[in-house]
């Protein structure tokens, strides 16, 4: 399995919040590569920082969850990937970050969808029709792809796009469970197949995924280790490799500064008071920044 695409979250300039977890592994006999990540800790934080409501929190939590797990399989390389759900539902968009170092950042359209009246955190109708695009930069460049949404729950959405776009042969399992006070579980698993593997080993994997009654509950009851082992149940496994996850805004008043010189006389005079002052707030964690308009200004 190619390994050297994620580096220790001990690098990072802040390490403040719950840390996640990225595991990789590789089963049957090497024909099936996996991944399972935890997301709670990462999302908790984004709940906090952005107000998020339950639906809001689920649909992040999955799109965090995907981001993280198909950057590891995407490439060797150190670089970033942007996963971003653009549906015509309530919730307007989801975007979720992920980079080679386990930081994690993402944001919703409207972060205060309220959950149906059934209590359901089925996240189809928030999200509703649309597309899903995966841009990954690296070294080598930007390349970005896009499939229509197939079902608005994301997992199903994941799978179609790396069929799509990558002909890959996959199963992803997403999931959140949101409390009242907070998140009680959320994360996921991918597992790929490489290319001649037996029809068998597909057909015990199908099974082991329509065993499981719930992804959340799963994740719950027994963390990522739980999910893993229900998916992997009567296969040979190798552990590979973990790596730390942490919620981290790579915001800052210089780049909003340089944001903003793009806008209009006009729309800054609507956004500033009477002193030429304004507050610039990052959709990714709700720093808020005072800004003056003398800042933007060029600078020769």
């Amino acid at each position: 399995m190619e390994r050297g695409s994620f580096c220790p979250v001990s690098d990072l300039d802040d390490t403040d919040g719950e840390l996640g977890e990225l595991q990789l592994g590789v089963a049957a006999r090497g024909d099936l590569r996996w991944a399972v990540v935890d997301v709670t800790g990462p999302l908790e934080a984004a709940r906090d920082a952005l107000d998020l409501s339950p639906v809001a929190a689920v649909a992040l939590g999955r799109a965090l969850a995907a981001a993280t797990l198909v950057l590891r399989f995407a490439t060797k390389e150190p670089g970033q990937l942007v996963l971003e759900v653009l549906g015509d539902g309530p919730l307007g968009k989801v975007i979720a970050e992920a980079d080679s170092r386990g930081r994690l950042r993402g944001l919703v359209g409207e972060p205060r969808v309220e959950t149906p009246e059934d209590g359901s955190l089925m996240i189809a109708e928030a999200v509703g029709s649309g597309t899903l695009r995966v841009t990954q930069e690296s070294e080598r460049g930007r390349y970005s792809s896009q499939v229509e949404l197939v079902s608005g729950e994301i997992g199903k959405d994941l799978v179609h796009f790396l069929e799509q776009s990558r002909q890959i042969r996959s199963a992803a399992l997403l999931g959140v469970l949101p409390r009242p006070t907070g998140i009680g579980a959320a994360g996921g698993l991918l597992i790929e197949a490489f290319p001649g593997v037996a029809e068998e080993i597909l057909e015990l994997l199908e099974r082991n995924i329509a065993a499981i009654d719930s992804v959340a509950g799963s994740l719950a009851a027994g963390g990522t280790g739980m999910l893993r082992d229900q998916v992997l149940e009567g296969f040979d496994r190798e552990d590979l490799e973990r790596f730390p996850l942490l919620y981290s805004c790579r915001c800052r008043r210089e780049t909003l500064v340089d944001q903003i010189r793009h806008l209009s006389e006009q729309d800054l005079d609507e956004i500033s008071d009477e002193n030429g002052k304004f507050e610039a707030v990052c959709a990714f964690c709700g720093s808020s920044y005072e800004l003056d308009r003398v800042e933007l200004r060029p600078v020769h």
